[in-house]
């Protein structure tokens, strides 16, 4: 008999799997679309800018601080004046002469903080200042579209909101974009029910600019919302701190100039604003139809009130959470209703609008016919507006 031997049992190595490491956070790498469509909008703006300046035979300082920026400038080297001048500003109106009183503070303050710090100016401090902003909007407005929809309508949103026609004042003299910072911030932390924090950011967009009362009307819906739906009384603290920066710059005019309402006096008095129910915009129309090379200003305002109709109904149909529909058509509302027209810039402060879009496009060539038509718009309006002549008020 042959004895035999068993072959010892061979164990198979364990299988170890291999996965690469983790690649370390980067903000630069996360926000790298809405970074360079910005970068990519301001190298198209500044071209723009510089072909007013050559145009109008003017320096970039009259261009990048064009109407509103002037008084920005204004206020960040001299403060608010102690009264407002008497005189009849547009001849035969009776309307006075209009004066710093009405613009909102917040802006001019962090002019002069800048200015402080940086060579050149208040101007090259706002221009600065502007710029700053308006890259953080950008990221911001990405953060608030990828939250409500997913990354790729939040590239897209981006890159629509950096080119938006209304996107050239990013690089003037300009509060818009530390507006939208600000409402941006307030949405984010609205639909994270982070309630002191809404209230805080809608308190600071108070006293930013007066179109903020879209932020306001955004927090209370918001409050309302939690307070049907989860008994969430800890809601209230946002609508209750919104309308603080507002009030407070009110009270501040009331202890400068000894006049409680002298804010609406000068809107009323100074620049002839109001609330007429669109009955202004009503008579932009009549005056493109009737005289239609008589004002390109009136063609470009009636084009935007289109629009502005146009986007609204995108807006609804696109399904986003309320308190976005809220805050966008409560501000565009306000400007249909009102004596200051539909202008591009206001229209881009409703940046959900942008969201809507990116979101309803479904067609990548439709997206890039769209993002080329909103940067050809970009430069004319920037060309347009620092060619201004009296009535071409961006």
């Amino acid at each position: 008999m042959v004895p035999t031997t068993t072959p010892e049992t061979v164990e198979t190595a364990p299988v170890v799997e291999l996965r690469p490491a983790p690649k370390p956070f980067s903000l630069a790498r996360r926000f790298s679309v809405p970074l360079l469509a910005y970068a990519a909008s301001r190298v198209i703006t500044t071209f723009a800018i510089a072909l007013a300046v050559m145009a109008a035979r003017s320096s970039p300082h009259q261009v990048l601080t064009v109407w509103d920026g002037r008084w920005y400038e204004k206020i960040a080297l001299e403060g608010y004046p102690l009264t407002v001048p008497q005189a009849d500003f547009y001849a035969g109106t009776g309307r006075q002469a209009q004066t710093a009183i009405a613009f909102f503070p917040l802006y001019p303050l962090l002019v002069r903080a800048l200015d402080k710090i940086l060579p050149g100016g208040a101007d090259v401090a706002g221009v600065v200042l502007s710029l700053i902003i308006g890259a953080i909007a950008t990221v911001l407005v990405w953060i608030v579209a990828e939250k409500v929809a997913d990354r790729r309508v939040a590239d897209r949103a981006a890159i629509l909101f950096a080119f938006s026609p209304g996107a050239f004042v990013l690089s003037l003299v300009y509060a818009e974009g530390l507006l939208i910072v600000l409402a941006a911030g307030c949405l984010l932390a609205l639909l994270e029910r982070r309630w002191v924090l809404a209230g805080a950011l809608a308190a600071l967009a108070g006293a930013s600019r007066p179109n903020s009362t879209a932020v306001m009307l955004a927090c209370a819906w918001a409050a309302g919302w939690a307070l049907w739906k989860h008994r969430e009384w800890r809601a209230l603290i946002a609508p209750a701190l919104a309308p603080v920066g507002m009030l407070a710059f009110f009270v501040y005019l009331w202890w400068h100039t000894g006049e409680p309402l002298i804010w609406f006096r000068v809107q009323s008095q100074g620049w002839g604003e109001k609330i007429d129910f669109g009955i202004a915009n009503l008579g932009v129309f009549a005056d493109v139809i009737t005289r239609p090379l008589h004002n390109p200003n009136r063609v470009i305002l009636a084009v935007s009130m289109v629009c502005a109709i146009v986007l609204m109904v995108i807006l609804v149909r696109a399904k986003l959470p309320g308190v976005l529909n809220v805050y966008a058509l409560s501000g565009l509302c306000l400007v249909l209703a009102s004596h200051i027209n539909a202008r591009p810039r206001f229209i881009f402060v409703a940046f959900p609008l942008v969201i809507a879009l990116a979101k309803t496009i479904r067609r990548q060539t439709a997206f890039v016919v769209l993002v080329g038509v909103f940067a050809a718009s970009t430069v004319m309006l920037t060309v347009f507006y620092g060619l201004h002549r009296l009535n071409y008020y961006p």
